[in-house]
């Protein structure tokens, strides 16, 4: 007596695979604005971390430690948003921009396109630490304010402020429902 194979013809593993695509497609449309949350929040926390090297390297080593506004990764750029990428210096000459025998601290590629990234006229273009860890503009009066960062690509988002004190400290806020300016 002969007995039935079992198995699938490929006809029908064809057919199970494009279903399993098509599921799988639909899945993944939800998973977007998940993934440009957690994208944002990334961006946020590199930027929170960078200006927190920034104070903490100013204090380590006593001199003055800038972080700017760079698209290059060497150079400070005197009108752009935060989204273009920074450095972070030892601003020796103390005017906030680097020149090219003042050592560079971390450099930091552009964020991606969806992101935007910008501050407040206090911190617009750098954000610079005395040895004691104040924030401190080139005049030596102190420099507070706030870098919002969200997702250009949608109307009402996920929004997170980076808020500089008016003694240094930065620390995240997440805004949420609010728009992208």
């Amino acid at each position: 007596m002969a007995q039935a194979e079992s198995g699938m013809t490929l006809l029908e593993l064809l057919i199970a695979l494009l279903m399993l695509a098509l599921l799988m497609g639909m899945g993944m449309g939800s998973f977007k604005p998940v993934l440009q949350k957690i994208r944002l929040q990334s961006q946020a926390e590199d930027l929170w971390a960078g200006l927190f090297l920034a104070r903490s390297e100013a204090i380590k080593r006593g001199v003055r430690v800038t972080a700017c506004v760079s698209s290059d990764g060497m150079h400070c750029l005197g009108k752009a948003d935060w989204d273009k990428g920074w450095l972070i210096f030892e601003d020796v000459d103390g005017n906030a921009i680097r020149a090219d025998s003042e050592p560079l601290i971390q450099v930091h590629a552009a964020m991606p396109p969806t992101i935007k990234a910008s501050g407040n006229s206090p911190v617009s273009r750098y954000v610079s630490y005395a040895p004691t860890g104040r924030s401190l503009y080139v005049s030596g009066a102190f420099q507070a304010g706030t870098i919002t960062l969200c997702t250009a690509s949608e109307q009402s988002s996920q929004v997170w402020d980076l808020v500089i004190n008016a003694v240094g400290k930065p620390r995240l806020e997440k805004i949420t429902g609010g728009a992208c300016p």
